[in-house]
């Protein structure tokens, strides 16, 4: 049987978080280990516009562990995508540079529209109504670390 570990990485406002799943063509897809890291770069971000030497250390740090973590459950492939806090960061460019050579991982960033169809994805995955559900009047309010996002969905549409 042909079992693939692939890691997903969520470098939030508030959270580092890692989930590691295994992928198989009978299971398609099993969570086997999560792992969350509280971090506060969404203040730093959102009040001075960059983050500080002390949070890039520690954002370094975690994530060097996150790769020791992938290491050990021998992930084939990982995604890791960085959302508001990063994507609001005036030093951005060397924050990003320096994660890639501390450690090895390299982040994408996500503008706005990405992060909300991730969103809409991951719900219509874990949902088997979904379809149903945006058929009639629906409001998907999604509440993040350094955003509110409101999507309106009628007739199997979005409406905005």
């Amino acid at each position: 049987m042909d079992v693939k570990t692939f890691a997903a990485i969520d470098v939030g406002s508030y959270e580092l978080s890692m989930k590691i799943f295994e992928i198989s063509p009978k299971e398609k897809l099993k969570e086997i280990d999560h792992i969350r890291h509280r971090i506060d770069l969404g203040t730093e971000t959102y009040t001075t516009g960059k983050l500080s030497h002390e949070k890039v250390d520690e954002l370094c740090r975690v994530l060097g562990e996150y790769a020791g973590i992938m290491k050990s459950y021998k992930v084939s492939d990982y995604k890791a995508y960085g959302t508001s806090a990063i994507r609001e960061m005036g030093n951005r460019s060397i924050v990003l540079e320096q994660i890639k050579m501390r450690t090895g991982i390299r982040i994408d960033v996500l503008s706005n529209s990405e992060q909300r169809f991730l969103g809409y994805k991951s719900i219509a995955f874990n949902s088997d109504r979904f379809q149903e559900i945006i058929e009639k009047g629906t409001a998907i309010v999604d509440v993040g670390g350094g955003s509110i996002q409101l999507s309106l969905y009628d007739k199997d549409n979005l409406v905005t």
